[in-house]
Formats: structure tokens, C-alpha cells, sequence
């Protein structure tokens, strides 16, 4: 009798320890299912100066019901910049043939971190001649430096060539970080389910 309760004590231990990280597969799972970027507490908002390649200087952010995907990066990039580059392309592509985002204002905004390099003729071919929705952006030393810092993009320039982690943001229209994609290579399918249920709670 003894060693049946000890058993059934046992049993009921095991069951314990091994409900837990079975929730936390379901937890993680559920919120996959609504998130596939990462998602943050944090809501400042961003704003900063910019330049276009006509030399127009803006403000961000300007329109309401924009949605932002900011990446930081220089032209002469071999490794994630042109990567990313395609990803927002192929996304746009998607966005035009999906009718749900048919009133959604979305725009990919790419901002220099190579302004001496990354001229204003090189920009506008590689960037903004993509689309209406393509834009590029130079920014003053001290409002880069600062944007860099608050995204914490971790942007190395005192290597051979500038050492930067390529991550892109997702911001709202009110220039809040909705989403951040670390990954190299990214899902457009889930960025579009993203993209879809931030506007959806926007609404």
C-alpha cells in the first residue's frame, strides 16, 4: 500500500514537471501564430530629420496611417543589405496582389549608414527607382548616431568594411516599433500575416 502511494506520488510529480514546458510550447506556439517577428513593450515613439535623394529634408513620422519598414544599411554591402533589399521587394510584390491591404499605406524606407559613399545617384537607382513605395534616406552624423542607439543596431565602423547586424523594423503610423526581424532569411507569408493583424488592431 505503502509503495502504491509512492507510485501514484511519483507519477503525479512527473506529470507536474512535464505540464510545463509542454505550456510553454503551447504558449509560444499560440503567440507564433499571431507574431512571427519579434514583438516589444516598448512604445516611444521614433522620430528623426531626413534627407531624399532630391535633398527635400522630412520628418518622421509625416504620414498618418503610414506603415514603416526601416532598415539600416549601405550599398556597397555584400552580405544581408541586398538580401534585405529583395526580402522588402518580394514583399511589396505580395502586398500589391493581396486585396486585404488594398487601403493599407505601407512604405520601406532605407536609411544610410555610408552617406559619403552611398551617394544620392546610387541611392535613387538601387532604392527609390523600385517604386513609389521605395525611399532612401541620409541623415545628419548626430540623428544617425542617435537612431542607431535607439534601435540598437549595433553598427561597427572601425573595421575594413562597416560591420552592422541588418535587423528590420516594422513600425506604425505612429512610429512605434511593431516588429523586429532578426532572421537572415525571412518568411514573407508570415510578415504579411504580421503586417495584417498589426493594421487589424489599429483599426
Amino acid at each position: 500500500m505503502k509503495i502504491n502511494k509512492i507510485v501514484i506520488a511519483s507519477a503525479l510529480i512527473l506529470l507536474a514537471v512535464s505540464l510545463v514546458p509542454i505550456l510553454m510550447l503551447i504558449n509560444q506556439w499560440d503567440s507564433g501564430s499571431q507574431s512571427y517577428g519579434i514583438t516589444t513593450s516598448d512604445s516611444q515613439q521614433i522620430h528623426f530629420r531626413w534627407q531624399d535623394v532630391n535633398q527635400q529634408v522630412h520628418q518622421y513620422p509625416t504620414s498618418a496611417g503610414t506603415y514603416t519598414y526601416l532598415f539600416l544599411g549601405f550599398l556597397s554591402c555584400s552580405e544581408i543589405c541586398p538580401i534585405r533589399i529583395e526580402q522588402l521587394n518580394q514583399l511589396e510584390q505580395r502586398i500589391e496582389q493581396d486585396a486585404s491591404f488594398n487601403k493599407a499605406e505601407v512604405q520601406f524606407l532605407f536609411v544610410t549608414i555610408d552617406p559619403d559613399n552611398d551617394t544620392l545617384a546610387l541611392r535613387q537607382a538601387v532604392i527609390d527607382a523600385r517604386s513609389t513605395h521605395f525611399v532612401s534616406a541620409s541623415l545628419s552624423e548626430s540623428d544617425l548616431h542617435q537612431l542607431e542607439l535607439r534601435l540598437s543596431d549595433n553598427i561597427n565602423r572601425q573595421l575594413a568594411t562597416i560591420n552592422h547586424v541588418g535587423n528590420l523594423f516594422l513600425l506604425n503610423p505612429n512610429g512605434q516599433i511593431a516588429r523586429i526581424y532578426t532572421a537572415k532569411q525571412l518568411s514573407i507569408s508570415k510578415m504579411l500575416i504580421d503586417l495584417n493583424h498589426i493594421i487589424s488592431s489599429q483599426l
